[in-house]
């Protein structure tokens, strides 16, 4: 039984790190298209 739950909560935490990454990339991804268009209106 220990070893079921052991096995479920490393899967569970796996799973958050991997959310978390992929929040942070979309987040960075976000951030970095806002510069870009900032740069692009000032040079209109």
């Amino acid at each position: 039984m220990d070893l079921l739950w052991s096995g479920l909560v490393r899967r569970a935490s796996e799973y958050t790190r991997i959310e978390r990454k992929s929040q942070f990339s979309g987040v960075h991804e976000i951030a970095f298209k806002s510069v870009k268009m900032q740069d692009q209106n000032k040079d209109i």
